[in-house]
């Protein structure tokens, strides 16, 4: 028997005399189950019996099976079911198990229910569109945070904790495979318009309920003595974007469209550099310098400049500023340098290689 692939099952109409209500639809859009059994009168019967109703996943067509003829086993994944839980299948609901055993031996929990197209029991994970846990990182949720979320609304959380132990908070959705995504803004607000996340800190500073609401709206606050990543103190404007919730930093407040400027440090690899050379630096030129002494003691030259990305200085074996077409000739020398030992581009290679692999000899502060 040939069956037509739905776009969607016909919920609107009555299967066999059963009227489908909101919740009956609401369920069998979420799980493929109804949730409930539906009297039905079979075909040559004298009355109506208790139908197990689902949704064929591959077609999206109705299937209805008698409650009393499904198969319920008396152990499922190594849980021994007791009456009264067998008695909630054949009435269609789903019920939570603990401790279930895999196949490969893992333990793992789920809602069990009887699925019509199947005949039998059938597991109900979250990327069934069932959130089965009570809790989202470490935090209970409520109940009506659990309506929320399992009906594909995005819901706010506070003091979350990760697997490390750290706290954060963040509006948690379900993503397409049953999964929590987490965001700072809300995904259900509208583009423009959005609704975003603003910290109780930042980097290691308490953050006032003038800021927050400061923050709220686009606008920058100036923080004093913030920590960043490596344990140094900084102090900056800092706003947050209004469509992603990520934070913004910059020296000035109206510079956040700036380029971002780093720290020149004093010398680079024993080679103290002059006001020309910090200036040109900072400026995101190219330097040549002479007889810097690399990791091996041996001294080498090479043209200097900082990286953007990173605020460190990176070398080149010639000068990076030229066009490609100049690239290859002969560099003029800044005269202040040219009286010290040079080195062939071979040797600048060389010695690039080996002063980039001890990161912590080329940290700038």
């Amino acid at each position: 028997m040939m069956h037509g692939m739905r776009k969607e099952p016909e919920l609107n109409n009555p299967y066999f005399g059963h009227i489908f209500s909101d919740e009956d639809k609401k369920n069998l859009k979420e799980t493929g189950n109804m949730g409930r059994t539906a009297m039905i009168l079979p075909q040559g019967g004298n009355e109506k019996v208790p139908y197990i109703i689902s949704v064929d996943r591959l077609t999206n067509e109705l299937v209805g099976f008698p409650a009393e003829k499904a198969y319920i086993p008396d152990i499922v994944s190594g849980v021994k079911l007791s009456d009264y839980e067998k008695e909630q299948l054949r009435e269609g609901k789903a019920i939570p198990v603990d401790g279930m055993i895999s196949k490969n031996g893992k333990e793992f929990n789920a809602h069990l229910q009887l699925n019509a197209d199947r005949r039998g029991v059938e597991y109900i994970f979250p990327k069934d569109g069932q959130f089965n846990r009570e809790s989202i990182g470490g935090v209970e949720l409520t109940k009506k945070q659990l309506e929320d979320y399992n009906s594909g609304k995005a819901i706010f959380l506070e003091d979350m904790t990760t697997k490390n132990g750290q706290t954060f908070s963040s509006f948690v959705k379900m993503d397409s495979n049953g999964n929590p995504s987490y965001t700072r803004y809300n995904p259900d607000s509208p583009e423009g318009a959005r609704e975003i996340y603003i910290p109780k800190e930042i980097c290691g500073v308490r953050l006032t309920h003038e800021d927050r609401e400061t923050l709220r709206t686009g606008k920058p606050v100036f923080l004093y003595d913030m920590v960043n990543r490596k344990g140094e103190e900084f102090s900056s404007f800092v706003k947050f974007d209004t469509e992603t919730g990520q934070p913004q930093y910059a020296r000035t407040e109206d510079g956040f469209n700036e380029k971002q400027v780093h720290k020149v440090p004093p010398e680079i690899w024993g080679v103290t550099l002059n006001t020309k050379e910090k200036a040109q630096l900072q400026d995101g030129k190219a330097i040549f310098l002479a007889d810097m002494t690399g990791v091996n003691g041996q001294q080498f030259s090479s043209w200097v400049k900082m990286s953007e990305r990173m605020g460190h200085p990176v070398f080149y074996p010639e000068n990076p500023d030229k066009p490609r077409q100049s690239v290859g000739q002969s560099e003029s020398v800044p005269a202040a340098r040219q009286d010290s030992r040079q080195q062939t581009d071979r040797e600048a290679k060389k010695q690039e290689k080996e002063i980039k692999k001890p990161a912590s000899r080329r940290k700038v502060s």
